[in-house]
């Protein structure tokens, strides 16, 4: 292949092998087709089933509300029964001993039979007045119920931390992938120019080993790249459950990207530790907690129940029918039970003691985390700044090295090293582009922070620099 057509084409244009990388990444963006940030959520949140674990335990648990409620509202029975009896008393022995006309048995023979019958039912109502415990296992419930909702708000936030992990992650290896194309295709010219100068005499045996050894490394990242890029995309499509094709113009511009998201000081960061769903779970479930260790030890108080029944019952025995209307006052007082109520109060201020504990040592974990995230979202921020410098400085020496080639005042092998280099600080500013985009999701994770806004802020950021 003539030597000249190769290198004005990597002269004129960075964007060779674009056509080769979309063959080897994806497919170009079509309208039904996911490929931002904003969109693979949408379509994670109907698919990840990890999150709609946490949305049915999030049902099942509000359940708990309810049910602590009704114990303190008025409850309504209906009871009937049927009863049969075999009767040998006074009555049925009279009648063996008596006449046949006794008026007396005449008047109400089924008192005198053996076999007798009757049937009941009792319509009761029953409200507590005075119950304590009652009221303070409600009120534990619902810090219950407030628990798994900010359970369910961090499956949530979870689930958007996971899915731009898995999105950058394919982002980078794109991205590195395209690169390395071309910076495989530099280094093939680089080593054709470096043999043709050593044929002609002009060269050296080393220069030719080292452009070949670069070629090949440049060739294995190439691969890796491709099998990283097939990782990811798998790993991103377990998360959506369909393919995610990522806009080719992120890829080929990701450069331009320099993002300053980490706004605030240390200290502010921290201090909004407080909106952290993982606390707040953990705050209502200390919360509840203590309410149910209130409500056990509340077992010794008296209770007072009031009742309103009517009862009809019907038997065989004219004497026997009745219907009575019955109000009643019930008073109980816990004398003893075996420990029972002691120990399970023993037992909650156990169990609110060990919440306690953990909470404060959640709290301890997530500060470090946020301090760590915050320092480096700055390092990573400060690597841009001075990798956005470099590629700078790595291009205009580039352009340097194309006007002295053009001038014969300098080798092409000058300007593909050169070309090489700024390939080298691309993938160097891809990677702690990726890193630092991470250490965000990190700092707003940590923070209460992450939510769907988020992604659409990745979205504008990419698409305003992707010109």
């Amino acid at each position: 292949m003539p030597l000249t057509p190769k290198l004005i084409a990597v002269l004129v244009s960075a964007g060779v092998s674009s056509a080769v990388f979309a063959e080897d990444t994806s497919r170009d963006a079509q309208t039904n087709q996911i490929t931002t940030f904003s969109a693979a959520l949408k379509q994670a949140k109907q698919n990840d089933p990890e999150l709609k674990y946490s949305f049915h335990t999030l049902q099942a648990e509000q359940e708990i509300d309810d049910i602590a409620f009704a114990n303190l509202l008025p409850s309504v029975s209906l009871q009937s029964s049927y009863r049969y009896q075999k009767v040998d008393d006074y009555y049925t022995e009279y009648k063996e001993q008596s006449e046949p006309e006794d008026s007396q048995i005449a008047r109400n023979p089924a008192r005198y039979d053996e076999d007798q019958s009757d049937y009941s039912y009792q319509v009761k109502l029953q409200q507590s007045l005075i119950n304590i415990g009652a009221w303070q296992a409600y009120d534990s419930a619902k810090e219950a119920v407030r628990k798994s909702q900010f359970t369910y708000s961090r499956a949530e936030q979870e689930l958007i931390y996971r899915l731009s992990s898995a999105y950058l992650k394919a982002l980078l290896a794109a991205q590195q992938l395209y690169i390395n194309q071309d910076k495989l295709e530099s280094l093939q010219l680089k080593l054709d120019q470096t043999q043709r100068m050593n044929e002609l005499g002009v060269g050296d045996r080393l220069n030719v080993l080292r452009a070949t050894s670069s070629r090949d490394v440049a060739r294995s990242d190439l691969l890796q790249s491709k099998s990283e890029l097939k990782d990811a995309q798998t790993q991103l499509e377990n998360i959506t459950g369909s393919s995610v094709d990522i806009p080719s113009a992120w890829v080929t511009y990701g450069y331009k990207v320099l993002p300053n998201l980490g706004n605030g000081s240390e200290d502010e960061w921290i201090n909004s530790i407080q909106s952290n769903t993982t606390l707040l779970a953990e705050m209502a479930n200390v919360r509840s907690k203590e309410l149910e260790a209130d409500a056990q030890k509340s077992q010794h108080l008296p209770t007072l129940n009031f009742s309103l029944s009517y009862v009809d019952r019907h038997n065989d025995d004219i004497y026997s029918d009745s219907s009575n209307y019955i109000a009643s006052l019930d008073l109980t007082i816990p004398i003893y039970s075996g420990g029972k109520t002691s120990a399970q109060s023993r037992r909650s201020e156990a169990n609110y003691n060990a919440a306690q504990a953990r909470y404060e040592k959640l709290l301890s974990d997530k500060k470090q985390a946020v301090k760590l995230a915050y320092s480096q979202l700055s390092s990573y921020r400060e690597r841009l700044l001075a990798l956005e410098e470099s590629r700078t400085s790595s291009k205009t020496f580039l352009e340097a090295a194309e006007r002295q080639a053009d001038l014969s005042l300098g080798s092409q092998v000058d300007v593909l090293e050169a070309r090489t280099e700024l390939y080298n600080v691309r993938l160097q500013f891809a990677k702690t582009l990726s890193d630092y985009l991470l250490s965000d999701l990190n700092l707003r994770l940590e923070t209460g922070q992450l939510n769907d806004s988020t992604l659409a802020q990745y979205d504008n950021l990419f698409a305003s620099n992707a010109k």
